[in-house]
């Protein structure tokens, strides 16, 4: 059975985000052929994607290492992430948007607040609102009909916790968690409101606000070593450090 690159670097991202290879680890060719069972060249090939996507550094006379992530380079990260989608929705807003495409959106603003009625009490709930989230902030980029702020966006999402599926749950603190979550649905259902009413410069205002508070969350809940536990268990938090040491 032949073997395309897509799938081997698919394979070798996973393990870099499941933290298979620790932060500052040297990567080999050898040992990543060998461990994805493939051959040399399609190691190498991979290894230069996720160089490309920011997972690993190459380092002149040092080799290819696992790159370090300091909590400001994810915040960063983040509200990076936020301007594209400002100016995703302020597109969509100028341009209007299909019917069927509103009704998608507005379908997924019903279930956020049917699941936000419920408390978000459990995993099932949880991971439904993750499903939720991603869902609605693909569709509002799709609605822009600009195809460079899509790359764009899933380019800066390979990295650690900046996804839209990147959410951090706190267990412990269930009301401070749910006050976030209604935050966030509310910035939804404006951003959303705005745009149907064709208001360009509210719905990217708002947006660019959605961003900088999950930006400024992330940052709090990383510098708190309770809530840094839990980001490590995501894909990549594994390769997130305190400082840049």
């Amino acid at each position: 059975m032949s073997i395309n690159l897509e799938s081997v670097v698919f394979a070798l991202r996973e393990q870099v985000l499941d933290g298979l290879y620790a932060p500052g680890e040297k990567l080999r060719e050898v040992s990543v052929a060998k461990s994805l069972n493939v051959s040399r060249t399609l190691a190498r090939l991979a290894m230069s994607e996720l160089e490309h996507e920011g997972l690993l550094v190459r380092e002149p006379n040092r080799g290819t290492r696992i790159r370090k992530f300091t909590i400001q380079e994810i915040t960063d990260a983040i509200e990076v992430r936020g301007e594209l989608e400002a100016m995703a929705v302020r597109l969509a807003a100028e341009k209007g948007i299909p019917d069927s495409l509103a009704s998608e959106m507005k379908a997924l603003i019903n279930r956020s607040e049917y699941l936000l009625s419920c408390g978000v009490v459990d995993e099932m709930q949880r991971e439904e609102w993750v499903n939720i989230n991603e869902e609605f902030h693909k569709l509002l980029v799709i609605a822009s009909g600009n195809w460079a702020i899509e790359t764009a966006i899933n380019q800066i999402s390979r990295i650690p916790l900046v996804s839209t599926r990147a959410i951090i749950f706190d267990r412990k603190n269930k009301e401070k968690n749910l006050a976030q979550l209604h935050s966030a649905h509310a910035d939804h259902c404006i951003i959303l409101s705005s745009i149907l009413t064709r208001q360009g410069q509210r719905a990217e205002s708002r947006m660019r606000e959605h961003a900088y508070s999950n930006a400024r969350n992330k940052n709090l809940n990383l510098a708190n070593p309770e809530t840094m536990f839990l980001a490590r268990s995501l894909p990549g938090g594994v390769l997130i450090i305190k400082s840049d040491v």
